[in-house]
């Protein structure tokens, strides 16, 4: 099961207490303090998993407790750390602090971070001795760990993102340019969860993902678009797909003002239209792609490039994967 939000609770350790000791050893009559330090509790960790694509691993509500450090001994034994807890999540994972709100880390960045800080073990009596008091009776406690509530918020990374209303055929385009198997059926919201496909080409990888259907008021938390808009916000750069048989250019202007709502730096990251299910098309003269294309570059800018296919049939899928390619090298 997809899942890209949950809440957890994160304990790191508490530091061992420090040790009151005296030397008691035959033939030392004058044995001084040797209370040994206590040791420093364990952190929480998030670490960055490459093989996860989904936070469904991490139950909501779950906590993460880190070891406490040991008690000092005596004979200045210093007493052991306490064992660190690792959070394992996808790349992409923003890691937000529950009670500010603010974003502690973001896993796009960096692959490892502590979250939550073990106490530090408290000092043996052995460091307060003095020509004055030779025998010190005291040590510190150790301090105690840090305990936070996160949220862990999954934003997929990928190079290419797929807009589309429902059943426009993304899944079907996004099967036919990679290996992805999507669930693919004539009904809206068949995508329930973002899909990513990779097109490898030389030496690279360029990953597409398939993100679920956008309706109208999407960015207000109609349908499924606002659980899943966040996805594209890493994209390097979109593709706006298009059933050209119903009306393309009203379905255009409705997703270009759901994607300006949500953030209006994604019109910029639009670089592809493809008009999908040409199939449909009595024939290619049915449609002016010149009017088309004008309009839509009134409405896109910088001009995007403009792709005809289908999806179900395979035509000109070809040519939509070395579009892509030639952008990828572009570097957009």
């Amino acid at each position: 099961m997809f899942k890209d939000i949950v809440r957890i609770k994160v304990i790191a350790g508490k530091g061992g207490n420090g040790c009151v000791s005296f030397r008691r050893e035959k033939y030392v009559p004058k044995g001084g303090p040797d209370g040994g330090d206590g040791g420093k509790g364990g952190d929480c960790i998030i670490v960055v998993n490459p093989h996860l694509s989904t936070l469904s691993h991490i139950t909501d509500g779950q906590v993460f407790k880190a070891q406490n450090g040991e008690d000092g001994k005596g004979k200045k034994m210093h007493g052991a750390d306490g064992k660190d807890v690792i959070i394992e999540v996808p790349k992409g994972t923003i890691v937000i602090d529950a009670e500010t709100n603010k974003v502690i880390c973001d896993t796009a960045q960096v692959d490892r971070f502590v979250v939550a800080r073990g106490g530090k073990g408290g000092l043996g009596n052995w460091h307060f001795r003095s020509p004055t008091n030779q025998a010190p009776t005291y040590a510190t406690k150790g301090e105690p760990g840090e305990v936070k509530e996160l949220i862990l918020d999954l934003r997929i990374i990928a190079d290419v993102g797929l807009v589309g209303f429902p059943n426009v055929g993304k899944s079907s385009i996004i099967s036919k340019l990679t290996r992805a198997t999507p669930k693919i059926a004539d009904y809206p919201f068949t995508t329930k969860e973002p899909v990513l496909g990779v097109i490898g080409y030389k030496d690279k990888r360029i990953i597409i993902a398939d993100i679920p259907g956008i309706i109208e008021n999407a960015s207000k938390g109609a349908g499924l678009g606002l659980e899943f808009l966040k996805h594209i916000e890493r994209t390097k750069f979109l593709i706006l797909v298009l059933e050209i048989v119903n009306n393309p250019i009203n379905q255009a202007k409705i997703l270009l003002k759901e994607l300006k709502k949500y953030n209006k730096e994604l019109l910029k990251r639009i670089r592809i239209v493809v008009f999908n299910k040409i199939d449909l098309l009595s024939s290619e003269e049915e449609i002016n792609k010149e009017e088309l294309e004008k309009e839509l570059a009134k409405l896109i800018k910088p001009k995007p490039k403009f792709f005809y296919v289908s999806a179900l049939l395979g035509i000109n899928i070809d040519e939509l994967k070395e579009g892509i390619i030639e952008i990828m090298e572009q570097g957009n």
